[in-house]
């Protein structure tokens, strides 16, 4: 299975006409093991997504392939322009960014021509780490329907009181598979079952990261209560989907009204994020709404952290009265402000009305030699210690950052060969100009 791994490597390097080697990309990250150290010597690769959903299971097509360093970092270089998963571990029970086993729960990073995609960081599930042995007669796979219920038809959350609910089986050797409450399956495998069908383990299952705000009601497996008792796998169908399906029943008691607003919106795209207004943390439900409770007036930054892949945050600003403020719509965002999932009071509103929306403001700058006056044309710049999105200088040594919230920022000019300048930023609703200067040094 490891030859087959490398021989769809090259098969996908070597099919239709060559791509130039200056329209490939790069991606770089780090990968850690489940007690966040670096995880060492394993292999890394950006395997294609194909075009059809229902081709998933069926991917085998690589774009580049790297191994960690000693302090877990990796770089996959000369990565043809596409859509890829970026997978690690063992080539039979991969992790998939951002740390899921979970083929379906793994992000899509974007691949176009001499891009590099920075900070793709992520955890080893357990189960991925070492390597496959094809002498153990491969894995046997078993599909395993899930269902989630919230009693009197409420919604399903995906992120609340800043935590990411999950669906959690852990083996008996402790290597653990998470997937998102709304997920329609999970697939389990066990490595050498061909040749051993007793070898099958049992799951200990459990709801993890659920807030006070929702009691889990029951947890079954058929007739059994996944509570107090363990699941177990039926035997000899092993590669097909199990006919019990694992229930799951939440309920959402009453909470105390809050003094406050509900201020509530529908995030497009990719609904798994984390949602903060002014710091404090809502809730996304699976249908991909949001909503915040108690709210008090004034204004406020609605940002989405935690964003899949290599999306940007989205966000918001707006005023916020004494009325409910619904069917609120959230733009992309070049960078969300420092701290912002930490709770702060709202800015005043200064005369405006509720439910106005403030216009994200803009950073225009230059780069310039301290000496020389001269500009600098080779170079980035970079906000938050965000690699992933950096903004370029252009000839004259200007740059441009749209889309930003009121907040704090740190700006960090870098200049290729000669350095870098930082500065701290305190943006608020309006435009911002400007220059930042480096010494050359090249008359030393």
């Amino acid at each position: 299975m490891i030859l087959a791994f490398f021989l769809a490597a090259g098969a996908l390097l070597a099919q239709d006409a060559p791509v130039l080697i200056n329209q490939n990309g790069t991606v770089a990250g780090v990968l850690r093991d489940s007690s966040g150290a670096p995880a060492v010597g394993v292999r890394v690769s950006a395997m294609a997504r194909p075009d059809e959903v229902k081709d998933l299971l069926a991917a085998s097509s690589f774009g580049a392939l790297a191994e960690t360093d000693s302090a877990g970092r990796f770089r996959l270089e000369n990565v043809p322009p596409g859509r890829y998963y970026i997978v690690a571990g063992r080539v039979d029970a991969p992790t998939y960014y951002p740390g899921t086993v979970q083929l379906s729960e793994g992000k899509v990073v974007l691949i176009t021509p001499g891009i590099s995609v920075e900070g793709i960081n992520f955890v080893l599930n357990n189960g991925s780490v070492g390597r496959a042995n094809p002498e153990l007669g491969g894995a046997a796979a078993w599909v395993i329907p899930i269902q989630t219920r919230i009693e009197g038809g409420g919604k399903i959350p995906l992120f609340v009181a800043g935590l990411f609910p999950v669906l959690r089986l852990t083996r008996y050797n402790g290597a653990r598979t998470d997937v998102s409450l709304n997920t329609p399956s999970v697939t389990v495998s066990e490595p050498g079952y061909l040749n051993n069908p007793a070898s099958v383990p049992d799951y200990r299952v459990t709801i993890e990261n659920l807030p006070s705000t929702y009691t889990l009601k029951s947890l079954t497996f058929g007739s059994t209560d996944l509570r107090v008792d363990a699941l177990k796998l039926p035997r000899g169908n092993a590669g097909s989907t199990v006919t019990q399906s694992i229930v799951v029943t939440l309920a959402v008691p009453a909470p105390p009204q809050p003094a406050g607003v509900r201020v509530s919106g529908k995030i497009p795209g990719d609904s798994k994020r984390g949602i903060y207004i002014s710091g404090n943390s809502g809730t996304i439900y699976a249908d991909g709404t949001f909503e915040f409770l108690g709210v008090p007036p004034g204004r406020h930054n609605i940002v989405t952290l935690d964003n899949p892949g290599a999306a940007r945050s989205l966000g918001a600003t707006l005023v916020v009265g004494d009325r409910e403020l619904a069917n609120i719509e959230l733009g992309e965002i070049s960078v969300a402000p420092l701290n912002s999932d930490q709770p702060a009071p709202p800015s005043p509103p200064e005369g405006r009305l509720p439910g106005v929306r403030i216009t994200p403001a803009s950073i225009h700058g230059r780069v310039v030699d301290g000496d020389t006056h001269e500009p600098f044309n080779a170079g980035k710049i970079v906000l938050n210690d965000n690699f992933g999105f950096p903004f370029p200088l252009n000839d004259d040594g200007k740059f441009d950052i749209p889309s930003l919230l009121p907040g704090s920022y740190i700006l960090d000019g870098v200049v290729f060969g000669i350095g870098n300048v930082r500065l701290a930023i305190e943006l608020d609703e309006q435009d911002t100009s400007i220059e930042l200067t480096l010494t050359s040094k090249a008359g030393e």
